[in-house]
């Protein structure tokens, strides 16, 4: 059923949910940790490696 209600962020499914955003929340859950820093010459990003 959800497959009718996940492609826009916009569109509500019969229950009230937000499929995209749901998505979204559990990829962010999911994810490393990342920080990056900008020099004037250079720019450093670090990573976290993370295995599921």
């Amino acid at each position: 059923m959800a497959r009718r209600y996940d492609s826009r962020t916009t569109t509500f499914s019969p229950e009230g949910r937000l499929y995209q955003v749901e998505y979204a929340m559990e990829a962010i859950n999911n994810a490393g940790s990342t920080v990056g820093v900008l020099g004037k010459q250079c720019v450093i990003l670090a990573g976290e490696k993370k295995t599921i």
